[in-house]
């Protein structure tokens, strides 16, 4: 019998993906849980698999990450470290792909987006392609979620149509969530995007808790690397042959091109220059730089949201050049009034 395993989460707020369950007939023993476990939209390919509940969790298997583990113990931890790293960066690139979808899609913004760490994930057993076990994740709002596919999970003597739990419930429509899948397709097939929406999901979720220097930096971070990916394909481009059959550029003259003389503001003042990026996204660039820099340096710089939006939404226009990729975050705060 084929067994799978998969890696899954709840995003922050619970919601009913595609439909709510259906509650006029609960005569069938069960009849609540499997409707809440029914797999309403699934998305496989030969590099991984993708599948929503209709109670709002989100399973992915990437099939890379599902191979051998090492032949000792600590590489075995090692591994597994790795892979739990590997796994996270692609549920927060799905989770701010399906944030995004829901905005552009559906128009309202319904989820507070929020880092998943290794405390809000669990592992999810399937055998002949039905569910036959799962971690809790009992340091995590999530194994709420996880206990809410049971009736006894609810109050007793309300019917469950009426429970609080229930009626707060949105329905996300199967357009958000094919269009968030249809963009993490091209994640998996973009080698380094995952790991760059994940930091941008990181930056998004600081700013909402008001810690705008990590939000910054984080962004930053997206700003540079990009930067210097796009600085060395324009150096292929200029890498022609010469008449004497030799490269313009060999490997001597690349590595000092990229090199540490050559540093993130002498390239994008280059690169504007040449017109690889527009003047404005540049003056955004440098405008970013120096808070970095005032913020690394200790020049007693606070930065505020402000700071922290810039950042982000210049972050997001590298992200868009490099990738063609674009996503709208929701820039609502996560915080309680005191």
């Amino acid at each position: 019998m084929p067994i799978a395993q998969f890696t899954a989460f709840y995003p922050s707020r619970p919601f009913w993906a595609v439909s709510k369950v259906n509650f006029a007939d609960q005569s069938r023993v069960g009849w609540f849980h499997d409707q809440m476990a029914e797999e309403v939209f699934s998305q496989e390919t030969d590099a991984y698999t993708i599948k929503v509940c209709r109670d709002g969790r989100i399973m992915l298997r990437v099939e890379a990450l599902e191979d051998g583990q090492g032949s000792d113990d600590h590489m075995q931890i090692e591994e597994t470290v790795r892979r739990w790293g590997e796994y996270l960066d692609f549920l927060n690139a799905f989770y701010l792909l399906l944030d995004s979808a829901t905005i552009e899609i559906a128009k309202i913004s319904y989820f507070n987006l929020h880092e998943i760490t290794n405390r809000d994930a669990f592992r999810v057993r399937y055998e002949g392609g039905k569910c036959v076990g799962e971690n809790i994740a009992f340091e995590s709002i999530a194994s709420v979620f996880q206990m809410g596919r049971y009736l006894w999970s609810y109050r007793w003597g309300v019917p469950i149509e009426s429970d609080p739990q229930i009626m707060m419930r949105q329905i996300i429509s199967i357009d958000v969530i094919k269009y968030a899948a249809n963009a993490f397709a091209k994640v998996v097939a973009s080698p380094g995007l995952d790991k760059t929406l994940a930091s941008f999901a990181k930056s998004l979720s600081e700013y909402k808790v008001g810690n705008y220097e990590t939000s910054v930096i984080l962004s930053w971070f997206i700003t540079e690397a990009a930067i210097s990916n796009l600085w060395k394909t324009h150096i292929d481009g200029l890498n022609t042959d010469l008449t004497t059959g030799q490269k313009r550029i060999n490997r001597e003259r690349r590595d000092f091109l990229t090199g540490r003389d050559f540093t993130i503001s002498l390239i994008s003042n280059l690169l504007e220059l040449w017109g690889a990026i527009p003047h404005a996204q540049f003056q955004d660039i440098d405008t970013v730089r120096g808070f970095r820099n005032k913020i690394v340096h200790g020049h007693n710089f606070a930065p505020g949201p402000n700071e922290a939006q810039l950042a982000m939404k210049t972050a997001q226009g590298m992200i868009d050049r490099l990738w063609g990729l674009r996503v709208t975050p929701s820039m609502g705060y996560s915080v309680t009034g005191l």
